[in-house]
């Protein structure tokens, strides 16, 4: 039985970026792969897997924050690289069909997060 799993690279603003490899796979059940997420350009502070099955909304999976960092849940495992994260998918049942999405947390500067601050009370009247 084939399958297809797809994963989605999250973009951030200006230079920043980050994305996903490969961006279709097809596996037959019982075998293993890996998805990969890479960013450049970041001031990384933590990054993020997500599930996402068919008509619904993406689901929380991992958060990784140091280098060497590993979390595992089922047939999952994902760990943190230098510049990125590999996902494996140990004998993927049809039920792990899905979108597998990262993101990543970025630190702002001060100005930049000066520019969303909510205004004073009275201010706009």
């Amino acid at each position: 039985m084939q399958k297809q799993l797809l994963r989605r690279g999250a973009g951030l603003y200006g230079e920043d970026q980050v994305e996903q490899s490969p961006e279709t796979l097809r596996l037959q059940e019982g075998y293993s792969s890996s998805i990969n997420c890479s960013y450049k350009d970041i001031n990384f502070r933590g990054l993020h897997w997500y599930k996402q099955d068919i008509g619904e909304g993406p689901r929380f999976l991992f958060s990784l924050y140091s280098v060497g960092e590993e979390k595992q849940k089922g047939r999952l495992r994902a760990t943190l690289l230098k510049k990125g994260s590999s996902m494996d998918l140990t004998a993927p049942k049809p039920e792990d069909s899905a979108t597998y999405l990262c993101a990543v947390d970025t630190q702002c500067s001060p100005s930049l997060r000066s520019l969303h601050q909510k205004p004073a009370p009275g201010a706009l009247e």
